[in-house]
């Protein structure tokens, strides 16, 4: 008779029935092979990504192609960016590895490494490429943790569910967007560097001083390629506890100068979001679970059920709260959690989603970051935290070793590669992805703003008009609003109304941008109180502007004559 296997919560195996021996063949396909296959099917699903254009905005151009330190490449620029953040963020790997693809870009097509046009499937194949290798540790990852919960279980059942649970991880809809986008490298490469300190830290029975060393500077640096890797210590710590038995002294010692490490990041990091302090308000503080309890909920829909993916899904803790939903969307984990734990046989799954958890635990909203004032939830920062639902269909295929639970798992992971391909053409075109996420969120003033830009981009001028006045309407303290309709009002010739509103973009919140913009202005409209004012201003958000520092002491002399 054929039954599922059990085990305890530690992983240690409880056998029940007869042993179910795998099939002849695949006993007779070595590990390493199910790991390529992996790879291979996550690299032919997601190629065509690497054709794929930079978008003129939506943080490709601040990021990337308009970056001044990476337009212009130089030791100094470069420096610059590990020693502070940079538009509101610290993430100086991934910055230093975009400076070493576009000093690539330009040295394969024959031009200077500093300046030149950028080609972007360099950036797009590192993420694929970053992609690929992340599908193959996930691989090792689960081979690895699936063998500790199920030590009686033959390693042929273990290899095929690891590589269906990688496959899981690497192949599901969520992953389109930090894989397809330029600016998903950030999630991507942590999320990489994650999953290889996670392999080489449980890759012994008990890690070396060697291998330990190893495994914290791979957490370090994927901290440094995406905060969000202060996650890792929590994760490590489940596993750690649970299928590898480690005892709690252990645990402390391995992990506890991790969690110092990624406490000292979060203060490094979090005073550059000034954009945190607007979601700080957005709801009072004692909600904040609330929010964190309404997102794990939204993840876990979305994971099991994937349809109505969005760019954007405007669910800011405000907005969530104004729907209602963060008075009942807590009871889907609290519902989970407790199934899971009423239940003895299912008790070992608390260790997935403890994982899932713990890794989206940064991006929840119990401390606020720079995004939620548009949205707390994300498809990129379920990236590393899909690990956890690989997990629980690695185990639940190796535990249970009948074939049609395996067939079945394939066939899921077939349906969802197969919807990660459809999806996948939207991050083409940056037209057709915002006005794919207005029919499926018409309440996405980001995604409404991101359209308007992308049809001006396009020359599309007046049909951007009236939705940029939509915008500013939904959105009267958004200065990027605000200055993005004043440019689409001066190139259709309304230059007083436009200069209005830039400074308004300008009063709301200055940049070297909006202020540059400003002066340009106020020249051309003849207005030298104005221009004063303006000029003021880009000195003291660029002090080495050398040039608007000469055109300000200029015009203080002529308005003094």
């Amino acid at each position: 008779m054929k039954v599922c296997s059990g085990v305890d919560l530690r992983g240690r195996f409880v056998r029940k029935g007869h042993p179910v021996r795998a099939p002849e063949q695949l006993r007779a396909i070595p590990a390493r092979a199910w790991g390529l296959l992996a790879a291979a099917v996550t690299l032919a699903v997601f190629a065509r990504a690497a054709w794929f254009p930079f978008f003129p905005f939506w943080d490709d151009d601040i990021h990337v192609h308009a970056n001044p330190h990476i337009a212009r490449l130089s030791w100094s620029g470069l420096a610059a960016l590990w020693a502070g953040p940079w538009q509101q963020l610290y993430i100086p790997l991934t910055y230093s590895v975009w400076a070493g693809l576009a000093a690539l870009s330009r040295w394969a097509a024959g031009l200077p490494i500093a300046t030149g046009t950028l080609d972007p499937a360099w950036f797009h194949g590192a993420n694929v490429l970053a992609h690929v290798a992340s599908a193959a540790l996930a691989f090792a990852l689960l081979r690895r943790a699936t063998a500790a919960f199920f030590g009686g279980i033959p390693a042929a059942r273990v290899n095929m569910a690891a590589a269906l649970g990688a496959a899981f991880f690497a192949l599901h809809p969520l992953q389109v967007e930090p894989v397809a986008w330029v600016s998903g490298l950030r999630d991507v490469l942590g999320g990489c560097l994650g999953l290889a300190a996670l392999v080489v830290l449980f890759g012994a029975e008990r890690p070396s001083a060697a291998r330990w060393a190893c495994a914290t500077l791979l957490f370090l640096a994927s901290l440094a390629a995406k905060p969000a890797g202060v996650a890792l210590p929590a994760v490590a710590a489940i596993l750690a506890f649970a299928p590898f038995r480690w005892t709690p002294r252990q645990i402390a010692l391995a992990l506890g100068p991790w969690l110092l490490a990624g406490a000292a990041w979060v203060v490094l990091t979090s005073s550059a979001q000034w954009a945190a302090e607007l979601a700080r308000g957005l709801v009072p503080a004692w909600m904040r679970p609330l929010v964190a309890a309404d997102a794990l909920s939204f993840y876990l829909a979305k994971t099991l059920w994937p349809a109505g993916l969005a760019a954007d899904y405007g669910r800011s803790p405000d907005a969530a709260l104004a729907a209602g939903w963060l008075w009942w969307t807590w009871a889907g984990p609290a519902a989970l959690v407790a199934l899971l734990a009423a239940l003895k046989p299912l008790r070992v799954y608390l260790v997935p989603l403890g994982v899932f958890a713990a890794a989206l635990a940064p991006t929840l909203g119990l401390v606020p970051f720079n995004f939620q004032v548009v949205s707390t939830v994300a498809d990129r920062y379920a990236y590393f935290a899909l690990i956890g639902p690989g997990l629980a269909l690695a185990m639940a295929v190796a535990q249970c070793g009948r074939g049609w639970v395996s067939a079945l798992a394939a066939l899921w992971v077939a349906g969802l590669a197969a919807d990660t391909m459809h999806r996948l053409p939207l991050w083409s075109d940056d037209l057709r992805l915002f006005a794919a996420t207005l029919e499926t969120n018409p309440r996405s003033w980001k995604a409404m703003h991101n359209y308007a830009s992308a049809l001006d981009d396009r020359g599309r001028t007046a049909e951007a008009l009236p939705l940029l006045r939509e915008v500013v309407a939904r959105r009267p303290d958004s200065a990027e609003a605000h200055n993005d309709l004043s440019v689409v009002l001066w190139n259709l010739g309304r230059r007083e109304e436009a200069a209005i509103m830039m400074r308004r973009a300008v009063a709301l919140r200055a940049t070297p941008g909006s202020a540059r913009n400003l002066a340009q202005m106020e020249a051309m409209l003849g207005n030298k109180e104005g221009l004063l004012a303006a000029l003021e201003w880009v000195v003291r958000l660029e002090p080495e502007n050398a040039e608007a520092a000469r055109q300000l002491e200029a015009l203080r002399r002529e308005v003094a004559r």
